[in-house]
């Protein structure tokens, strides 16, 4: 069966593939886009609006349990995870469902499966519904995007952590979450999962939270955080862990004052992400990565491969959507 013929085939629905398809599609020209799972890539179904939702419903929790303050008189109750859980999926599934309607409206086609290159502008697609599917594009976008990253943490994979994804899923709360990692990601669950009512506990192996901010900054938040009762621990090294998470871990932590053990129910890792370039093919088809598997590309974002660009967080340009977006 002969291949199917594009213009453009991108790689990755998220927010630089996404609109980038959508333009091409709409001045005429044949456009494919190829996605593994989350239509709409990752912002609007497991990072930035979900995420925001549930931090929103814990700030209104946090505003209840101190109504007086605002001369406000409300009863506190302990917080319905299932609930939580049901109004987040909700805006998920009607981000997703404005989205394929775009894909309609534009003309631009999405074909749910996992992408490999069998040749430079040759991709073979083993659809998410059963059989495969091979396509040709002229221009060939790779919109890749990241992934959360473990640290080779003895016992750590064992004990299944929870990473932003699967604690966005959670319909019961955690008794006592362990978060580790004092970045962005790891302040925002600790603060919304302390205020939903968990016990938390935030582990920073640098000495301050947020290492790339103005030490008054992190001071700032240390303090913040700590005075809503999260307990914070800088310049701590995880070294070991046991158990599994969602019932049990211990993890075993080395500090300036020696080593201990800390014992939770359920542990967040939150410690950085590393790019989805492994396992399509990029190496045989000429396209150059650097030494954390992010894609080489010159300042028009083009790859070493001819007629190939790549966009978005795999290409290493800052971890944020409108990035993606503006450098499309």
């Amino acid at each position: 069966m002969p291949p199917d013929q594009y213009t453009n085939v991108i790689i990755g629905s998220g927010e630089g593939g996404k609109y980038l398809a959508w333009h091409l599609a709409q001045t005429g020209q044949t456009t494919a886009v190829i996605e593994r799972r989350w239509i709409g890539g990752s912002c609007p179904n497991i990072n930035c609006l979900p995420s925001k939702n549930e931090i929103w419903s814990a700030k209104v929790t946090h505003l209840m349990r101190h109504a007086d303050t605002f001369g406000a008189v409300a009863q506190p109750s302990p917080s319905d995870m299932a609930a939580v859980h049901k109004r987040k999926r909700a805006m998920v599934d009607g981000l997703i469902a404005m989205h394929l309607e775009r894909y309609k409206a534009t003309g631009a086609e999405l074909i749910m499966g996992e992408a490999t290159f069998a040749g430079v502008h040759t991709l073979d697609v083993h659809l998410n519904a059963g059989g495969m599917r091979t396509l040709v594009g002229e221009r060939v976008f790779l919109n890749l995007g990241t992934q959360a990253s473990l640290p080779p943490v003895p016992g750590l994979a064992e004990a299944a952590p929870l990473t932003h994804i699967e604690l966005l899923e959670l319909d019961r709360l955690p008794e006592h979450l362990m978060v580790v990692g004092g970045g962005y990601v790891g302040l925002e669950f600790a603060q919304a999962y302390r205020r939903f009512g968990s016990k938390v506990t935030l582990l920073q192996q640098g000495p301050q939270l947020l290492a790339h901010a103005d030490p008054d900054v992190a001071t700032e938040l240390t303090q913040l955080l700590t005075t809503e009762g999260i307990e914070v621990l800088v310049s701590t090294a995880l070294v070991h862990v046991h158990g599994r998470s969602g019932t049990e871990v211990r993890l075993g932590v080395r500090s300036a004052t020696g080593e201990t053990t800390l014992i939770g129910s359920d542990i967040l890792v939150a410690t950085g992400r590393r790019p989805n370039t492994a396992g399509i093919g990029l190496e045989a088809v000429g396209i150059d990565m650097d030494q954390r598997g992010y894609i080489k590309v010159n300042d028009r974002l083009q790859t070493t491969a001819p007629n190939v660009w790549a966009i978005g967080e795999c290409a290493g340009s800052p971890q944020f959507t409108h990035v993606s977006f503006l450098l499309r």
